[in-house]
């Protein structure tokens, strides 16, 4: 039988703590990252770095997506955390990806996604939603939203941004404490 340490304890509980769970009367499904999102997701057109080519590629993985807009204040300011994320698990498994959604992507969009990658300069993949994509991952409605994914592709972590809430992004902490448990 395997024994949790006491600082994996407090990390489990912080982890607890800081995800926020679908209430029981809710009808949305818990997104997965099975085999079908693995595949669409490494299909999506990209902002900024390709993923790979196959889903395969995010296969057993663990992975933090997070689904932004170039418009979106709080996204910056998450971009930065994942920056640094990304920077402190470079040597591990841990895969970050970002699927823009809610974008028109007319001529204005374009060049405001550009200047959004250029000021948040993303160490990790940019990709192109769309409704569909929205959809499978439980109908993205608010931006920023992220979700962490164990590499058996079940939810661990979630963060969505609420309408009129004070909190408009995950920190730097919340991320690095699902990082450490995705990784165990």
């Amino acid at each position: 039988m395997h024994q949790v340490k006491p600082c994996h304890s407090v990390l489990a509980l912080l982890f607890i703590c800081l995800t926020v769970a679908l209430p029981a009367s809710s009808n949305a499904a818990v997104p997965t990252f099975d085999q079908q999102a693995r595949a669409v997701v490494a299909a999506l057109p990209t902002v900024k770095d390709a993923i790979g080519t196959s889903p395969d590629a995010l296969d057993n993985q663990p992975i933090i997506v997070t689904f932004f807009a170039s418009w979106c204040p709080p996204c910056r300011e998450e971009f930065a955390h994942l920056n640094k994320l990304a920077d402190r698990y470079r040597d591990t498994d841990l895969r970050i990806i970002a699927i823009n959604v809610y974008e028109a992507w007319d001529d204005n969009d374009a060049v405001r996604m550009q200047q959004f990658i250029r000021a948040t300069a993303p160490q990790f993949p940019a990709l192109v939603g769309s409704e569909s994509v929205r959809d499978l991952f439980g109908g993205i409605s608010r931006i920023p939203t992220v979700y962490g994914f164990s590499r058996d592709g079940k939810l661990s972590y979630r963060f969505i941004h609420k309408r009129g809430a004070k909190k408009t992004n995950a920190t730097f902490a919340e991320l690095d404490s699902a990082a450490q448990l995705l990784l165990q």
